[in-house]
C-alpha cells in the first residue's frame, strides 16, 4: 500500500492499520458535458457518466432516434423532450461539438470534459474496430498503405464533406470546416486556445488513470463513481491490415489537425500533473489497486467463476466504504446502446 494511504495506530498494545479519514468535501458536480470522441476510450468514459447519472436519477440528453448512440448536433430536435420543470444534467453521447449548442442546452455551471488519443493509434483502432470498407475492401496485400499513399483515389466523405478516416477527433471537437482542407497553423492554434478556454479538462487515453483521478478531483466525486471496466476492446486482427512506421509517416501527412489537437492537450495534461499536490500519486496508486480489485471481482462473478454475490470495499481519503453487487457489475460492462435504451425507458416514464 502506498505511503500515506494507511497509518498505524496502537490498540491495546497491538499495531493495526487504518485508512486515512475521508476528505472529499463540498458538493459534487452534477452538470456535465462530455465530448465522446470516436475510438478514444470514450465508451469507457461514457459508462462512468451513465452509471453516475443513473444512480443519482439525473436527466440525460438522449438521442431521439431509436437505438442510436449519438446525434449530429445537440439541439432540441435531436433529443428526447426534457421533462417539465427539469433541465439536462448530463450529455455524454457522440456529437460534433458546437459551443453555442451546448451553452443553449446545458446549465451555465456545466463542467466540460473531452478526451483525445494518439492519432495513429486512434486511426488503427477505427479501421480495425469499425471495419471501414473504404480501406478494408481495397483488393491489395496492404490496403492501409494503399489507401494512405493514394488518398485522392480512395478518400470518402462524411458530414460536412469531412474525410471519414482521419482528423476524426478534430471533427468531434468542432474544428472549423475550412481547416480540414487548408493548413493554417495560426488558425489551428487559435481554435486550440479557444477549446482550452471552453473545456475544464481534456483526458488523455494513454494516461487514462491519471486523467480520471484529475477528473474525480475536478468533479468532487467519491472515488467509487469513477472506477471503470474496459469496453469496446479490439476485435480479432485482420492480417491484411498493417500499421507500421511507413503507414504512420503517411498518416501524419493527412492528420495534421488531430496531431495538433493531441499534442496540445497532452502538454496541458503534463502541466496539470506537475501542479498536483503530493497525495495525487497516493490516490492514483489506490485508484489502480481498487479498480483492479473491482474489475477482477466483476469479471469473475459474471463469468460464474466466483460464488460470492457481493464485495465490500473499505473507506479511504477518497471514498466512503461501499459494496458492489451483481447489478453493479452488469452496469460496469453493459453495452452503451443497451444502457441508453434503459435510460430512455426511464426518461419517458418520468
Amino acid at each position: 500500500m502506498p505511503k500515506g494511504i494507511q497509518k498505524r495506530v496502537a490498540v491495546e498494545g497491538k499495531e493495526t492499520l487504518t485508512r486515512n479519514r475521508y476528505s472529499v468535501r463540498g458538493n459534487p458536480v452534477q452538470h456535465i458535458a462530455f465530448i465522446k470522441v470516436h475510438k478514444a476510450a470514450s465508451t469507457t468514459m461514457e459508462n462512468i457518466f451513465l452509471r453516475y447519472g443513473y444512480e443519482h436519477d439525473l436527466v440525460f440528453a438522449l438521442p431521439r432516434k431509436k437505438d442510436r448512440g449519438g446525434i449530429k448536433f445537440l439541439t432540441k430536435q435531436n433529443i428526447l423532450p426534457i421533462p417539465k420543470n427539469k433541465h439536462i444534467d448530463i450529455f455524454c453521447t457522440h456529437v460534433r461539438y458546437v459551443k453555442e449548442d451546448f451553452h443553449d442546452m446545458l446549465p451555465g455551471d456545466a463542467v466540460y470534459i473531452g478526451i483525445v488519443r494518439e492519432p495513429f493509434s486512434q486511426f488503427e483502432s477505427s479501421i480495425r474496430f469499425l471495419r471501414q470498407k473504404v480501406v478494408v475492401d481495397i483488393p491489395v496485400k496492404n490496403p492501409v498503405w494503399e489507401y494512405l499513399a493514394h488518398n485522392e483515389k480512395y478518400m470518402k466523405h462524411g458530414g460536412d464533406r469531412i474525410p471519414t478516416t482521419y482528423n476524426f477527433m478534430s471533427y468531434d471537437f468542432g474544428f472549423p470546416i475550412e481547416l480540414f482542407w487548408k493548413t493554417d497553423f495560426n488558425a489551428m492554434q487559435d481554435y486550440l486556445l479557444k477549446l482550452n478556454e471552453e473545456f475544464d479538462i481534456v483526458l488523455i487515453m494513454e494516461h487514462l488513470d491519471e486523467s480520471i483521478v484529475l477528473m474525480r478531483r475536478l468533479l468532487n466525486w467519491d472515488l467509487r463513481f469513477v472506477l471503470y471496466g474496459k469496453l469496446n476492446a479490439k476485435k480479432s486482427l485482420d492480417s491484411r491490415l498493417k500499421f507500421g512506421p511507413n503507414e504512420e509517416k503517411l498518416y501524419q501527412n493527412w492528420a495534421k489537425l488531430d496531431y495538433a489537437l493531441y499534442y496540445f492537450f497532452l502538454q496541458k495534461h503534463k502541466e496539470r500533473i506537475q501542479n498536483q499536490p503530493p497525495d495525487f500519486f497516493e490516490e492514483l496508486a489506490y485508484f489502480r489497486e481498487t479498480r483492479m480489485k473491482y474489475d477482477h471481482f466483476c469479471s469473475g462473478l459474471l463469468a460464474g467463476n466466483i460464488s460470492k454475490s457481493q464485495l465490500s470495499f473499505e473507506g479511504s481519503a477518497w471514498n466512503k466504504p461501499f459494496i458492489i453487487s451483481k447489478e453493479n457489475c452488469e452496469k460496469l460492462y453493459i453495452h452503451d446502446v443497451t444502457f441508453i435504451n434503459i435510460l430512455k425507458r426511464r426518461h419517458l416514464q418520468s
